[in-house]
């Protein structure tokens, strides 16, 4: 395999990572922080929205991830074998 088949397969793999972790977290992670906001907001003391954390959320699992998939695609290939 070359390297830059190498790193579009360790670029996409990354992808495929980051959309699992963005479809867990919207599961399991994004109804208790919107919870815990409402419940805030009560008392004045909400942090950050939730929706700016899963903003960048998003841009970490659909943007960051793949890229540094691709750029650690050779070092990931010379590791493996």
């Amino acid at each position: 395999m070359s390297s830059g088949s190498a790193s579009l397969l360790s670029g996409f793999a990354f992808l495929i990572l980051g959309v699992i972790e963005l479809a867990l977290a919207q599961r399991y992670v994004y109804p208790a922080l919107r919870w815990r906001h409402e419940r805030a907001k009560l008392t004045q003391s909400q942090g950050m929205e939730p929706n700016r954390i899963m903003t960048l959320l998003r841009v970490q699992s659909l943007v960051i991830m793949p890229v540094l998939g691709f750029l650690l695609g050779d070092r990931l290939k010379a590791m493996m074998g």
